[in-house]
């Protein structure tokens, strides 16, 4: 596909709302944007832990302990 936009920030954006869906091919700098984003993201997320998980999962899992 081919977009005209008003930048890169602009697209990464919307790149970025089709998660899994899409990837950025090229330009190579519109594609570490996105990549910085998701490392981003996974960095927020590390140590949470679900409100609720089955028993069985619970008891297998050392993060628990």
């Amino acid at each position: 596909m081919t977009f005209q936009v008003a930048g890169l920030e602009e697209i990464k954006r919307w790149i970025m709302g089709l998660g899994p869906e899409a990837c950025v091919e090229e330009p190579e700098r519109l594609r570490d944007m996105v990549k910085a984003d998701l490392k981003k993201s996974l960095i927020q997320y590390e140590g949470i832990r679900p409100a609720f998980i089955e028993p069985d999962v619970l008891e297998n899992r050392l993060d628990y302990a």
